[in-house]
């Protein structure tokens, strides 16, 4: 091509090349004079710049980590970008505040800091040592330079140095901590009464003009989403090892080269006794519990029968009435606790007590069985599986190359693909940006189906690879814009809406009309219910964190002042189904700060602290952020 262009570079057509080039150059030149920057500022705080390019570059992180950390729950269409991206820029900007107190204040960590913690992160360590070429590779694959990554590890630390400084410094007094306890722990005895929204609704019906009506006014309400449908070629270590040839005399010769994947593992016969104590359980509960079984391990050291004390003590029922005997177990079975300690033991040793989810155990082995090789016969169907995913795997990447390429040749259409791979393409139910079922729920594969080359050009999508080694190309076949639901489609749904709201109405109206006779005190709701016939709860002593009433009325009795000797207290609350609940108060009782024990106490204090310390952090924060001088770039 550049010696077509050489042989043709003459006379006028050279010119016009030398014009095409001299145009961005000379335009690139005058930005410079003029000091116009490619990288304009995004935002400037207290006079420090925020650039375009870091806050694309943050933007882009942050999507990442959503991206890890939420896994097969993310869906790219809850975060709008625009959205995003003004959560990531004012949180740039608090941390461009932050930076700025701490350079005041003159924090600073050394360069040997920096270095020390830059090793002891364990994604840079490979068998317990600071592995260079990892740190590397990772600094390199962010776009970053060495220094660039340590001068923002510097600036993290600083900030956190800052944090910690603010934040730790926060103590908690005996008082506060008996408040806490006070409230935290503090019961009411309360009781509610529903009046029921549909009893008052009757038989109503909204006419055919409220239907059109509500309709008409909520448009977005009966939107049905874009959606497409697509055809697809999947290619997944199943769908290829499937027509792959078998022989026993393969089978073999993997079984012999791969010996070490087939071992039996070492069996455990244990026996135990369980003190049974709920996960979540209070300190007083486990303390029990702990105590409980420390007895019962006291008395197998004098000598008393294992499977005595199990059937008397143990509260697991399957293995109570066999003197605790589980039978054997092989790794994995068990909860990790349990398992690490039994496969610890000696034989016929009796573990110290060990806490799992279940509660406290006492373990003992009886029997031990070494793993060992199994047999080709007895194992020929684990050997093929093994094999054909492993063949499958190796043949995997090359459709996949194939794939990419014939798809690419031929982007309008998926068969010449289809038929060089010998499959049939796959289609699929329609599927809005939430995704669809299987394969298709992937955040990629909406992505890519959605994107302007494969719906607006309607291209093959690009080779996208998915988890447990699947990959796949797809195209649009069918594609729907969003657009509203007929009226007679949404009719019903409507109808029940309305009935819905004027129940809520209605039975709003009536409760707010006697909370006002409750408290006046004329009426009770003992009368209101017998009255009215409505439902009257018994009276129920509640927690903070209570399920046995519904959340609102909990919240609202929560909220109330406490009863005097003759009156209870007394409120209202619409709750979400369209009733309204009316409820008393009669009786408040504190917490016991005098239940805790020393260990306790000092715990609770330094939760008490940092919780007092954080607040105090973020009460800093707030303030320096509004004396901030922060300019934004609405051009941008």
């Amino acid at each position: 091509m550049l010696l077509a262009i050489r042989e043709k570079a003459q006379g006028w057509f050279a010119w016009l090349i030398v014009g095409f080039i001299t145009i961005p150059f000379a335009l690139w030149g005058i930005q410079s004079y003029l000091g116009v920057s490619s990288n304009p500022a995004a935002v400037t705080v207290d006079g420090t710049e925020i650039t375009q390019q870091q806050v694309e570059q943050e933007v882009r992180q942050f999507r990442d980590r959503l991206r890890n950390q939420l896994g097969k729950a993310y869906r790219p269409e809850l975060f709008n970008d625009k959205m995003l991206r003004k959560q990531v820029m004012e949180q740039m900007i608090n941390d461009a505040v932050l930076s700025e107190t701490a350079d005041d204040w003159n924090l600073r960590i050394s360069d040997d800091f920096v270095r020390q913690y830059i090793q002891s992160i364990p994604y840079f360590q490979s068998n317990g040592r600071f592995n260079v070429q990892a740190y590397n590779t990772a600094v390199r694959n962010q776009g970053m330079t060495q220094r660039g990554f340590e001068e923002g590890i510097r600036e993290d630390l600083v900030k956190q140095q800052l944090r910690n400084g603010i934040a730790g410094s926060a103590i908690a007094t005996d008082y506060e901590l008996n408040e806490s306890i006070r409230l935290r722990d503090q019961e009411r005895e309360t009781t509610y009464m529903l009046v029921s929204g549909e009893k008052l609704a009757g038989d109503y019906q909204p006419s055919d003009e409220e239907l059109k009506a509500y309709y008409d006014s909520h448009p977005q309400d009966h939107m049905v989403p874009e959606r497409v449908k697509v055809e697809y070629i999947l290619l997944s270590p199943e769908t290829v090892g499937a027509g792959l040839e078998v022989t026993d005399e393969k089978l073999r010769a993997y079984y012999d080269q791969h010996k070490d994947e087939f071992q039996a593992p070492e069996e455990r016969k244990v026996r135990h006794i369980l003190v049974q104590v709920d996960e979540n359980a209070d300190t007083e509960t486990v303390d029990a519990a702990k105590a409980k079984i420390e007895d019962i391990a006291k008395r197998l050291e004098n000598g008393e029968s294992f499977a005595a004390l199990a059937r008397e003590f143990s509260d697991d029922p399957g293995s109570k009435e066999q003197g605790g005997d589980v039978g054997w177990i092989s790794p994995g079975v068990m909860a990790k606790a349990f398992e690490d300690t039994a496969y610890k033991l000696e034989k016929d040793k009796v573990s110290e007590p060990v806490h799992t989810p279940f509660g406290f155990h006492l373990i003992e082995v009886t029997e031990i069985k070494s793993g060992g090789e199994g047999g080709f016969d007895a194992l020929r169907d684990k050997i093929e599986t093994a094999y054909r995913r492993n063949q499958a795997e190796q043949l995997l990447f090359d459709k996949a190359e194939k794939l990419a390429d014939l798809s690419y040749e031929t982007p309008d259409s998926l068969a010449p693909a289809a038929e060089a791979l010998q499959l049939e393409p796959i289609q699929s139910d329609w599927f809005d940006r939430k995704g669809g079922k299987g394969v298709l729920a992937s955040p990629k594969v909406v992505a890519a189906a959605f994107s302007e080359d494969v719906l607006q050009e309607n291209n093959n999508s690009e080779l996208i690879e998915l988890e447990d080694d699947q990959v796949l190309v797809l195209r649009v076949v069918e594609h729907e814009a969003e657009h509203p639901q007929a009226f007679e489609e949404v009719k019903d749904r409507i109808r029940a809406t309305l009935k819905r709201e004027k129940a809520s109405e209605l039975a709003a109206a009536k409760g707010e009309e006697l909370l006002k006779s409750l408290q006046g005190g004329s009426t009770s709701l003992e009368q209101l219910a017998k009255e009215n016939g409505w439902k009257l709860e018994p009276a129920v002593t509640i927690k903070r964190n209570s399920t046995a009433v519904p959340a609102a009325v909990r919240d609202t009795a929560f909220g109330l002042p406490r009863p005097t000797s003759d009156k209870p207290a007394v409120g209202g609350v619409a709750l979400g189904n369209g009733d309204y609940a009316l409820l008393s108060v009669s009786k408040v009782t504190d917490g016991d700060p005098s239940k805790l024990d020393e260990e306790a106490r000092k715990a609770g204090k330094e939760q008490l602290a940092r919780t007092k310390g954080e607040a105090q952090f973020n009460l800093m924060g707030r303030y320096l952020r509004e004396h901030a001088k922060v300019e934004i770039n609405t051009e941008n």
